[in-house]
Parts: structure tokens; C-alpha cells; sequence
């Protein structure tokens, strides 16, 4: 019914099908000449491409037919047979490469483009993919010999990476009378506190976070080895990598950009965007680190920081719980509104340093309750006023007032009463008593 089956091979010079169907204008050895005024590019048959069977091919279901470009070396099938007018692409393949594209000449890219000149005597494997095993030995600066691979996604990611990227550190504050003037704390319990190193992007591929790391782990002893990096790149420079290479097992995936996804072989994962990131969860979510976490909001430049922003709104209720110390280090103003109550408890001692002015407005009344004793030690003047009437209870004795000047002025009446024991009054200058109305002195014993 079919008749003989008849093969060929050729090279791809036109793959823009005005049907969108993943067909190629191909150029077949033994049928067309290598000619263009014989043979024109746009006079060759279209091919149509062979799908997996895992693709559908049928409504978008499936994977998309496009795959070769201008210069691919091509086979398949004639479906026609003998007749070779209805060819069917089935694969490509590849070689290396001896010399660049002659546009003007068949069996070409007619763009000029393919190969590139900088794969000529080059498989075309793709680089990441001839891996020899050995562990690279980069320089400081990022330069050197990495496993014989130059693909510009490795390149990039070394040129970008990060280092000493900085972490945030405890504020140092005073601890007590004895503490040095500049404010540290004089307990090395706390280094931990401020001795804090900044953290490096891990290397790309074989892991580590310093410069002249080789390897990762002890287990591993190796990078990407041929064949066992399965690699997928398109013509931009999207990367995806598998690598099962023993003890160097990794996923990878990169966008031409720079944004990348890695997960190492110790199952490290690193994940890397250069641009913004959006991030939208319809559900619920839980995360659980059970190790340490850094997170840095901007940058800090030369000349002064690169602030960024960071805003979180909470719709709901916000519940924070630390077993160990909490440390709040802010250089600049802080600013708080409670809309309802606050209620705080100290279950142990509290201090607070205040180096410049301390303003306190309360609107309605205020309540202190101290169960032991209160102390207040003012280096300059003490100034109270009160509107209206002032009640003050001692239980055993009255004030002592300091040497220097004290000054009462009352508004309204002033009474001392309940004073059931005896009550002395000692003047050691001049006493002074002005009244613009009446002054009544009631003794019930002697006057002296």
C-alpha cells in the first residue's frame, strides 16, 4: 500500500512554516542540488516533523514540533515513497563542525548564523555536557580552568555571584554602670551576638561557598562527567541540566537572564533571581527551618545605604514566639501605634537608657504600683504642677527635702493632716510664709 520505503538526509534552510505546523524547507542530499540558482531555498519541500509518542499532537496537547534551526542536519522518510514530494522529518543529528556557513551556498544556513564561530572543530554536544570528571580549580577572581567547560551559563553565574553578603548584627547597648564608654557589653558570652561573618552564594555545579572550595562534601569526589549530564538548551541560552553523574547529582535549570534554580549534590538548593519575584499562595502555607536564617533587605553602597523597603500587613492575628534573647537594632526613628490596648509583662528586671529628651502624655489616669522601694536621683530641678488637689499618705514620716531651694505653690487649699505622732519642722534660713488672705494657727497645746 505504502510502497518501498525510501530514507534520506539533508540540511534544514527555512524553518518559518506560514502554517505554524513545526515544518522545515529541507535541502536532501542526492535530490536537490547545492546550487541556489538551481535550487532556491524557497522552492524546497516543506518536511513535516515526527512527534514522540508522549506528545498528542493534537489541539496543543503535547510538546511543541520546533527543534531545528537553519543548518541542522536532518533525516527521515518520504511518506509518498518513490515519489519523494512529502518528507517527514524524524530526527537530527550532529557532528563537528569544520568551517562556518557559506549563506550564498545549499546545505547551509542561509542566515549565515549556524554554526557559530566559536563552536568550529567543536561537538556539537553541548558543553555542559562533556563534563571529564575532573574538579575545577578557579582563581579568586573567577578565572581558570573549570572541568574544560566554557558555556556562557556557567560563565555567567561565576561573574555574578555573590559574596559577603551582609547579615544583621545585635545593637550594642550599656549593660551597667561599669560598662566601657562605647557602649558594649562587657560579656563575651555575646560575641556571638556581633561576631557574625557575612555569607557567600554557593559555587555553581560542585558547591562550596569559598573561592578556592573544590569540593562540596567529602563524598564528593567529582564534577559532571560524559555521558552522564543530560543537557537541554535553547537558542537564547535557557539551560536545564540532569546530571547523574555518581556522587555530583544535581537538577538545574537557568533563564537567559541569570535567574537560576539548583539543586546540588547533597541536596543544596539554590535559587537565584535577578529580576523581581512575585509570590502568591491561595492557600494555606507552613515552613520549617530547623537551621539558622539570614535574611538581608537592599544593599549597602559606598557612599550610604541602598535602602529597601519591606512592608508586611497582617489582615489577621500575629502571634511570635522566642525561646532564646530578642534583639531590635535600629539606626534610625522607630515608631509604634497601638489602635487598641497594650499589655507587657516583665516577669524579671527592666532597663531602660534614654540619651536624650523622655516626653510622656498620658490622657487619663495613670496607676503605679511598686511593692518595694522607689528611688529618683535628678541631677537638675525637680518641677511639678498640679491643677487640682494633691493627696499624699506617709506611713512612717514625712519628706526629707534636699538642701537647696523648694518651691510650693498651691491653687487651691493645702492640708496636712493625720499626722499621729509628732511632726517637726526645721528651717536652717530665713522662712518665709505670704498669704493674701486670712492665716489661722490653731494649737490645742503650748506655741514657742
Amino acid at each position: 500500500m505504502y510502497g518501498e520505503f525510501v530514507w534520506w538526509q539533508g540540511v534544514v534552510e527555512n524553518r518559518i512554516d506560514p502554517l505554524k505546523l513545526g515544518r522545515c524547507r529541507v535541502r536532501i542530499l542526492g535530490y536537490h542540488s547545492n546550487q541556489k540558482d538551481l535550487m532556491p531555498t524557497d522552492e524546497l519541500p516543506w518536511a513535516y516533523p515526527s512527534q514522540p509518542i508522549t506528545s498528542a499532537a493534537m489541539n496543543g496537547v503535547g510538546t511543541t514540533p520546533m527543534g531545528p534551526v537553519e543548518g541542522t542536519w536532518v533525516f527521515g522518510f518520504f511518506r509518498d515513497g518513490n515519489n519523494a514530494q512529502e518528507p517527514v522529518i524524524t530526527g537530527t543529528f550532529g557532528g563537528i563542525p569544520d568551517a562556518e556557513a557559506v549563506p550564498n551556498l545549499g546545505f547551509n544556513d542561509p542566515t549565515g548564523r549556524y554554526p557559530l564561530t566559536t563552536h568550529i572543530l567543536e561537538p556539537d554536544t553541548n558543553r555542559l555536557a562533556r563534563g571529564n570528571g575532573a574538579l575545577p580549580v578557579p582563581s579568586a577572581d573567577g578565572d581558570g580552568p573549570y572541568n574544560g567547560e566554557n558555556a556562557p551559563s556557567l560563565d555567567k553565574k561565576r561573574k555574578t555571584r555573590q559574596k559577603d553578603v551582609p547579615v544583621g548584627i545585635a545593637a550594642t547597648m550599656y549593660d551597667d554602670a561599669a560598662s566601657p564608654p562605647d557602649g558594649t557589653i562587657p560579656n563575651t558570652e555575646n560575641t556571638k551576638l556581633y561576631d557574625v561573618a557575612p555569607w557567600n552564594e554557593p559555587n555553581p555545579r560542585y558547591g562550596g561557598v569559598a573561592d578556592s572550595d573544590t569540593t562540596y562534601l567529602e563524598t564528593t569526589k567529582r564534577s559532571s562527567v560524559y555521558p552522564k549530564n543530560h543537557v537541554r538548551m535553547s537558542e537564547c541560552g535557557h539551560v536545564e541540566e540532569w546530571d547523574d553523574t555518581p556522587t555530583a547529582e544535581r537538577m538545574h535549570r537557568m533563564h537567559c537572564s541569570g535567574t537560576f534554580e539548583e539543586v546540588q549534590a547533597d541536596g543544596t538548593k539554590i535559587t537565584k533571581i535577578v529580576g523581581n519575584e512575585y509570590e502568591i499562595t491561595a492557600g494555606y502555607k507552613d515552613v520549617w527551618i530547623k537551621g539558622a536564617v539570614n535574611i538581608t533587605i537592599g544593599e549597602k553602597g559606598d557612599a550610604e545605604a541602598k535602602k529597601g523597603e519591606c512592608r508586611v500587613l497582617y489582615y489577621g492575628d500575629l502571634v511570635q514566639e522566642v525561646y532564646g534573647d530578642y534583639h531590635l537594632n535600629v539606626h534610625g526613628d522607630m515608631r509604634t501605634k497601638i489602635s487598641g490596648n497594650e499589655a507587657r509583662e516583665v516577669l524579671a528586671d527592666r532597663k531602660i537608657v534614654i540619651n536624650g529628651e523622655d516626653d510622656l502624655s498620658v490622657h487619663k489616669n495613670q496607676i503605679i504600683n511598686i511593692d518595694d522601694n522607689l528611688t529618683y536621683t535628678i541631677g537638675g530641678n525637680l518641677k511639678e504642677t498640679v491643677k487640682k488637689n494633691v493627696d499624699e499618705n506617709y506611713g512612717n514620716g514625712v519628706p526629707n527635702f534636699p538642701p537647696g531651694n523648694h518651691t510650693t505653690l498651691v491653687y487651691g487649699s493645702s492640708m496636712l493632716s493625720n499626722v499621729t505622732g509628732k511632726y517637726t519642722l526645721t528651717v536652717k534660713d530665713d522662712m518665709k510664709i505670704s498669704t493674701t488672705a486670712n492665716y489661722n494657727l490653731n494649737v490645742t497645746g503650748n506655741s514657742t
